[in-house]
């Protein structure tokens, strides 16, 4: 019997940085919670030094500051354990281009490998199953939603936000019930988020 999603279980990733360019902004969290098909969760949450000031107006966003991220695990390291920590299972994140290109970079310097056979973004899945809403921010859906996962903008809350997004959004396109590849070949966004 073909495999579905909800068979295969997934893992939600987020991070948080010093600013939204990869080429001049670093890592400073990363988090992921992986979802297995029996329903129990494991976590995953690394500081990071960035290896760079982050600016007060950040800070004030995300809440981790200089002093928190000092004698942290630098990106190299905590990418390296993310992806041991992710292993082969799908990747679900919200906004996952974005994510992407501060990840992807460490992981080709550091010869890693992605195992994941699918990367799923709830930002664009959320525009297709729930057309018309003002924001598809994840705050501002997770409020449409009513979801609760103890604050924002920081990586682990985000995951808990996504991964209870993710769910709703299986529950309205009825993805649970749809074989993985093909759901992966319909949704997933891999070919141009996974670095090879």
């Amino acid at each position: 019997m073909p495999l579905s999603i909800a068979g295969t279980g997934f893992t939600a990733l987020d991070i948080e940085t010093t600013g939204l360019s990869p080429a001049f902004c670093g890592i400073v969290e990363i988090a992921a919670l992986k979802i297995f098909p029996d329903g129990s969760q494991r976590s995953f949450q690394m500081l990071v030094d960035p290896g760079r000031p982050i600016p007060r107006d950040v800070s004030a966003i995300h809440g981790i500051d200089d002093a928190m991220v000092r004698g942290q695990p630098s990106a190299a390291d905590a990418v390296a354990a993310l992806v041991s920590f992710v292993g082969p299972s799908p990747l679900v994140l919200h906004n996952a281009p974005f994510d992407m290109s501060f990840l992807n970079p460490v992981v080709r310097r550091q010869r890693l490998q992605w195992d994941s056979p699918a990367v799923f973004d709830t930002l664009r899945l959320s525009r297709q199953a729930f057309p018309g809403l003002n924001s598809y921010s994840l705050e501002s859906l997770s409020r449409f939603f009513d979801f609760d996962a103890g604050g924002h903008h920081r990586a682990l809350a985000d995951c808990r936000y996504c991964v209870q997004l993710f769910a709703r959004i299986l529950r309205k396109i009825r993805g649970l019930d749809m074989d993985f590849a093909a759901f992966a070949r319909e949704y997933a966004s891999s070919a141009r988020l996974l670095a090879r």
